[in-house]
């Protein structure tokens, strides 16, 4: 029973081995052609698998698609993680510097070519997902004001929540008009902690 158990659980982890190198073809894939330019029996063909094994694996084009944006969240989130240093507010640059990356590298004038790997919309969807993806990020950066405000008054997840939420206001404000981005990320961090001192001598 227990050589069983390790067979099946060996073949459990080669199955989502297989399921992650997919997921990688198909993130260059739409990247380089678009989502609504491929279709399934392009991507069997990418993957070297049927159309048939393409439906058993996936189920459907849509599911492969959003199972593409948990695995760049789950990327973006072990990128963080990795290079967090001791010091929370750099890690709040550091998240910021990840979500602002394809602006800050942007010339001025240069179009960007958005696509699921640089639009700091794509995981706004996950939002509503029962599984709740966003939650381990949200408990990152709200770790990170635990250790910064030390204020049993605030509550620092649905601060981390906002935190995000002005990060994605300054993406879409730069996908509207272009602006300079060169001090973007201390400009937030500025914007946002004067908030927050607004909201402390409240006394809330």
């Amino acid at each position: 029973m227990i050589y069983l158990h390790m067979e099946k659980t060996i073949a459990e982890k080669l199955e989502l081995l297989k399921r992650d190198l997919y997921l990688e073809v198909a993130a260059k894939i739409f990247d380089e052609v678009g989502y609504e330019n491929v279709t399934v029996s392009d991507l069997a063909d990418s993957f070297d698998i049927s159309v048939g094994t393409f439906y058993k694996i996936f189920e459907t084009k849509e599911n492969l698609y959003f199972e593409y944006i948990l695995y760049q969240f789950r990327t973006f989130v072990e990128r963080l993680e990795d290079n967090s240093t001791d010091d929370p507010i750099q890690n709040l640059k550091l998240f910021l510097h990840y979500t602002y990356e394809p602006f800050i590298k942007n010339k001025k004038g240069k179009s960007i070519n958005i696509s699921l790997e640089n639009d700091p919309f794509f995981f706004h969807n996950l939002n509503t997902n029962d599984s709740q993806p966003m939650d381990g990020l949200y408990k990152y950066l709200a770790k990170q004001f635990e250790e910064i405000l030390k204020n049993e008054k605030i509550d620092c997840y649905h601060t981390a929540v906002l935190f995000k939420k002005l990060a994605d206001g300054y993406t879409q404000s730069y996908m509207i008009k272009k602006f300079d981005t060169t001090n973007v990320i201390d400009d937030t961090i500025t914007l946002f902690f004067s908030g927050i001192a607004k909201i402390s001598k409240q006394d809330i």
